[in-house]
Parts: C-alpha cells; structure tokens; sequence
C-alpha cells in the first residue's frame, strides 16, 4: 500500500530481504516519483527515464541514487538535446516501511528578483 501525505510511505512486506526490496524499486520506480527530484533546467525538456543506480537498506534508513534522463526538442533550430543526471534521495525505515519527504522544488529564479 501507497500513501501520499506530506510523506511518502511505502508499505514492503515483511517476508522481502534487502535485495527483493531493491529489486522492487528498479522495476516500480515510479512509485518514488513524488519524492524524487524530476525538475529540470529547461521548461521544454522532459523526464525520459528513471533508473535506480545505488540501493542502500539500513535498520532505520535507505539511500538511492538515481539517474534522470532527458531530453528537448527546439524546433526552431530543428535541434534535439539529450543528457542525464545523478540524483539522490534519503528516507528513514520504519519496520517495514520506508518513509519519504515529497519532493517541493525550489522557487524559480527570475531576473526581475535581481534588480
């Protein structure tokens, strides 16, 4: 069971080692979306994959690093832009639940906030 408050919480039955949980999250990665930092720096760029690239499983706490792929279209120059980024989250574990903060991205800067 997923729940999204403030948090994200994420229920793993008790019968799952370390590596069953890992595995779960590289083939459901989307159910860390609300608590991963998907923003970009390019308003026309979008999110073409998420891979999971460390998993780390403690008592009371898990780590992942991830990768986000992107990519965007400028139509005007007929030009394609493609790149990725090394990303991390940390949560805490609770029993048998892993416990996120949601993602709130930063304001957007703008000029205007400068003069």
């Amino acid at each position: 069971m997923i729940l999204i408050t403030k948090q994200l919480k994420i229920d793993i039955p008790h019968e799952l080692d370390e590596d069953e949980i890992e595995g779960y999250f590289h083939d459901n990665v989307e159910d860390l979306y609300s608590a991963l930092d998907l923003e970009l720096p390019d308003d026309r760029a979008q999110v073409d994959d998420v891979q999971i690239t460390e998993f780390e499983l403690t008592d009371d706490s898990v780590h992942i690093e991830y990768n986000v792929e992107f990519s965007a279209y400028y139509g005007c120059d007929d030009a394609n832009y493609a790149d990725s980024d090394q990303r991390s989250v940390s949560g805490r574990r609770d029993g048998s639940t892993l416990i996120f903060d949601i993602f709130v991205p930063p304001p957007r800067r703008d000029t205007v906030d400068e003069f």
